[in-house]
């Protein structure tokens, strides 16, 4: 029997989870809620140009997001076809936690913190908000890490019948 490998599912995970954390963030924090845009600290989107400059960053943000996800769903296309991996739920949404993690700790290290573009939700309360967005990343890369750790020993049968465990009816 070949020897199990993870790496291509936690690839794929890892990159979808990149990409649905950024939908996330887009969606909610960009579009829904309109806490922020892109560029919203240092354009704030107070006239029309503003405006459609940050939402055409906002616009390369989510074409990065898009990107990101359909990586990752080529990658977990690749993986299913591989007799080799392991098809594990754990390992598999340990490795979308991680990534949405990943993500949230890059865009709030470098967006807000470094660059300073734009932040959480700007105010008066506006590095706590930021703080928690980071902090929310590392609770779910730690989450993801003991999720994929945990699916280690899992071995779901590929290829063949599902119910191979089963008793089989006499004479079959």
């Amino acid at each position: 029997m070949n020897a199990m490998r993870r790496g291509p599912l936690v690839a794929a995970g890892g990159l979808l989870g990149v990409g649905l954390g950024g939908f996330v963030d887009g969606i909610l924090l960009h579009q829904l809620l309109q806490w922020h845009n892109m560029l919203s600290s240092v354009l704030p989107p107070d006239d029309l140009v503003s405006a459609k400059v940050n939402m055409f960053w906002d616009g390369l943000f989510h074409a990065f997001t898009w990107l990101m996800t359909a990586g990752g769903l080529m990658l977990l296309w690749r993986a299913g076809q591989r007799a080799e991996v392991p098809w594990s739920t754990r390992t598999f949404v340990g490795a979308l936690l991680g990534g949405w993690g990943l993500f949230n700790a890059v865009e709030g290290l470098i967006d807000h913190q470094l660059l300073g573009v734009h932040h959480v939700k700007p105010g008066p309360h506006q590095l706590a908000w930021d703080l928690g967005f980071l902090a929310f990343g590392l609770l779910l890369l730690v989450a993801g890490g003991a999720l994929i750790r945990a699916g280690r020993g899992d071995r779901p049968p590929r290829g063949g019948r599902a119910t191979a465990s089963l008793p089989r009816a006499p004479g079959g």
